[in-house]
């Protein structure tokens, strides 16, 4: 086998593991799985695709810089995005780039990868969330379906505690039901503050 077939049988975790000890084929690895998710997720906080194409590399950047922070064996899915998530913010106060606010609502249409079996229809259904919800609201609804992290690790990732997550997903579910009744989907988000949303996703 392979030390590329080797590289891309290891977990995250492992590859985080080994990039911390200096091996950069295995941080490769580990921008080469999450370029993608990480630049999908940044054009739903960005105006501009060149934007996000800025704060991708960012937030690769800071990552590298900052692998030596990451505790072995944690999830390291979460961590990106916090990290990420926290770029994003940051282009934003520094108006270094055309993101989108924390009180704002948008529209943009950007491209997605299938989430449902429809590109199109997955196309048309996240526009029409993000259209709905604030910018919070779609990010933990984003972070929840797309990344399916839990509640606790998107608490993580937004600096919020896992009430206030739970909370604002169910908000955001109060919204989408009421105005997106075709996509039955989001039908599985907490409807209360206490519930439990399942325990491998709590």
């Amino acid at each position: 086998m392979s030390h590329l077939a080797s590289l891309t049988s290891l977990t995250d975790e492992q590859l985080a593991e080994q990039a911390q000890m200096g091996c950069l084929a295995s941080f490769a690895e580990l921008v080469r799985r999450y370029q993608v998710p990480v630049l999908h997720f940044l054009q739903r906080k960005c105006r501009s695709s060149t934007d996000a194409e800025d704060l991708t590399q960012e937030t690769f950047l800071r990552i590298f810089r900052k692998l030596s922070h990451y505790r072995v064996g944690a999830p390291f899915r979460p961590w990106v995005f916090t990290i990420a998530y926290r770029v994003a913010l940051n282009g934003m106060r520094g108006h270094r780039y055309s993101t989108v606010g924390e009180n704002e609502k948008s529209s943009r249409i950007t491209q997605v990868d299938s989430l449902l079996e429809d590109a199109e229809e997955n196309h048309r259904l996240w526009d029409a969330v993000q259209a709905e919800l604030s910018p919070i609201q779609f990010t933990a609804v984003w972070l929840f379906y797309v990344e399916e992290l839990s509640i606790r690790q998107i608490a993580a990732v937004i600096g919020k505690s896992e009430s206030a997550v739970k909370t604002i997903l169910c908000r955001a579910r109060k919204v989408l039901v009421h105005r997106l009744r075709a996509y039955a989907k989001f039908n599985t988000l907490p409807v209360s503050e206490d519930e439990a949303v399942s325990p491998e996703r709590h």
